[in-house]
């Protein structure tokens, strides 16, 4: 399923109304029948954003997930998950471990 990250405007809010938004993002989750699945979200405090990672079948569901739970959808966009799994393999971490 394709994953995308969210940003959340959310300027000045307390960690009250954050929590109680993601408690909203939740419920959503079941009432869709779980067609979006909710990884994980980071909160920048100084910034006033949330940015958050979902799993989806496309931007249209994120985008209704966001206006059942009544939580802000300021930027949507799909992305591709990397990590170092995906450069590690036998020979590079060959090479990775001699090196230390």
């Amino acid at each position: 399923m394709p994953k995308f990250i969210i940003r959340r405007d959310l300027p000045g809010a307390t960690e009250a109304e954050v929590d109680a938004a993601a408690l909203r993002a939740l419920a959503c989750v079941a009432e869709m029948d779980n067609r979006v699945v909710w990884l994980r979200s980071y909160w920048d405090r100084v910034a006033g954003h949330v940015r958050c990672v979902y799993e989806a079948a496309s931007e249209a569901e994120i985008r209704e997930h966001a206006e059942l739970a009544r939580i802000p959808c300021d930027e949507v966009h799909e992305v591709t998950e990397l990590g170092p799994g995906d450069y590690l393999d036998e020979a590079t971490a060959q090479v990775f471990s001699t090196a230390q």
